[in-house]
């Protein structure tokens, strides 16, 4: 057990309310595979992010770069991932600000929570 108490201002993991909402559309409509669907495009959209954003950097293309967490950031949020997508709120407004070496460091940064955030979606 940790001597500190828990951050009370970090942001929580998962977005129950938003999973039970998909889970409540899978009932209504009799399937039960639309949260894993949606987990499976966010992890193939993970797999490729880090590629295409270095690339989007080294071409000092930072609308695309920018674009990229922009749509990341959105898909977490609605999924219910809701620590990653802030994280990909840090990358967007970092890539805005012009840092790019530093929304590349978060992303790198990031491999844990972004690890922690599919395991709690793939068994929500």
């Amino acid at each position: 057990m940790s001597a500190f108490p828990p951050d009370e201002r970090a942001t929580p993991l998962l977005d129950r309310g938003l999973i039970d909402d998909i889970k409540r559309v899978e009932r209504a409509t009799g399937r039960n595979d639309v949260l894993s669907g949606f987990v499976r495009t966010l992890e193939a959209n993970l797999a490729g992010f880090g590629a295409a954003f270095s690339d989007y950097l080294a071409r000092g293309d930072t609308p695309g770069a920018k674009r990229a967490a922009h749509t990341l950031k959105g898909a977490c949020h609605q999924l219910g991932a809701k620590a990653l997508g802030e994280l990909f709120a840090d990358i967007e407004r970092s890539v805005q600000a012009g840092e790019h070496a530093e929304a590349k460091r978060k992303f790198d940064g990031g491999a844990s929570l972004i690890a922690q955030s599919l395991e709690a979606l793939k068994h929500a």
